[in-house]
């Protein structure tokens, strides 16, 4: 089998002057090879700016495929086909919309990055790339940064072969800022905070209908501690017989719980008129009726003072466990309520599990030596 026609010719940066001509020697762009094999043709870096290291770097793969008799067949998809893939295999493995959205969006910016500087295939990419890369983030959020960068290293896994371990080592573990843990810590209210912010709903809205609901929906998450995406879409078969039993949508876990009765039978009393839902009427799309119901909830507790940026329904979740611990339920009974495994829950909660602790223990009774 011959040698295949080894060509040089240049990506240019969007940028320059000599964008047009790809056979420009004298510009600053990278150099590339190209060549065609079994009727397919074949692209990769020459790892060079210059035009004549690209040379040399020509007529070595040419005494390289003279002894093999055949041409390195090298990755021919690119970053952009690669996180197509990477997309639908998170699609198959059952991620959810919102997940799915992340995802593109956050890899997007990179495949544009990338493409920003010539580079189109996964192969091509280095520890500098990655690196400057994650320093284009703006997000204030540490915590969003950390889920950023997991989800760009599980793309190189599946996109990078002899250049991951590179890569890898360049994307270094994110610290969160001392803002980042205070705002992860668990912020319950207080019961005169609840009571001011339930007060709150009727001055807020003037339907009837919006305010009992609002005001149920409030009482369930406090009682319930269940996540705001599993309330809005609570189903009547989930509390048929006083019981609320389902599977979170965030984790697949089971959640079982006694309700209290009064509660129950305000649910009843709200449901709308879908035959199978409570709170949502199963024709838009959950991501919207979740987020209509969080912007009712963010803007009372506005009104109330009691807003925290970036923290809204999951301080329900927070009042929930303080009231558990409060009453002496366990960490195991805990964890079952909330759908969660025992270390996340020691985990999140080790702040309230502390503060309460130390209350039992001072109620504990000490020896006296009397005089």
């Amino acid at each position: 089998m011959g040698v295949p026609s080894i060509s040089v010719f240049v990506r240019h940066n969007p940028s320059c002057k000599y964008r047009d001509d790809e056979t420009w020697r004298r510009c600053n762009c990278r150099k590339h090879l190209r060549w065609t094999h079994n009727g397919k043709q074949f692209r990769q870096s020459a790892k060079t700016r210059s035009w004549q290291q690209a040379e040399d770097e020509k007529r070595r793969l040419e005494t390289q495929f003279a002894g093999n008799g055949a041409p390195i067949v090298e990755e021919t998809r690119t970053i952009e086909q690669v996180l197509q893939t990477f997309i639908t295999a998170k699609q198959t493995e059952g991620c959810t919309n919102s997940v799915i959205r992340k995802l593109r969006f956050q890899l997007g910016m990179f495949q544009r990055f990338m493409a920003e500087r010539s580079k189109f295939f996964p192969r091509e990419i280095t520890a500098t790339d990655v690196i400057e890369f994650r320093a284009t983030w703006t997000w204030e959020s540490g915590l969003t940064k950390q889920k950023a960068q997991q989800n760009l290293r599980s793309f190189l896994r599946m996109s990078c072969r002899e250049n991951l371990p590179d890569l890898l080592a360049a994307l270094k573990t994110i610290r969160l800022a001392k803002t980042d843990i205070a705002r992860l810590e668990p912020q319950p209210f207080s019961e005169a905070e609840l009571t001011r912010l339930l007060a709150q709903v009727p001055k807020t809205f003037s339907d009837p209908v919006k305010v009992a609901r609002l005001t149920t929906v409030i009482h369930f998450m406090v009682s319930t501690g269940l996540a705001i995406r599993d309330t809005v879409q609570l189903e009547r078969s989930h509390i048929a017989d006083g019981w609320l039993r389902i599977r979170r949508q965030k984790t697949s876990r089971p959640v079982e719980q006694k309700l209290d009765v009064g509660l129950y039978q305000e649910l009843m009393t709200v449901a709308n008129d879908n035959p199978k839902y409570i709170f949502w009427n199963g024709t838009s799309q959950p991501a919207s009726a979740t987020g209509l119901w969080q912007k009712y909830l963010r803007r009372v507790m506005g009104k109330a003072g009691l807003l925290i940026k970036g923290n809204i329904s999951h301080r329900f979740r927070d009042t929930a466990v303080d009231f558990w611990l409060g009453a002496g339920c366990s960490v195991v009974e805990i964890a079952a309520m909330l759908g969660d495994t025992v270390p996340i829950v020691e985990k999140h909660y080790r702040k309230l599990l502390s503060a309460r602790m130390k209350e039992r223990l001072a109620k504990v009774p000490t020896r006296t030596w009397g005089k």
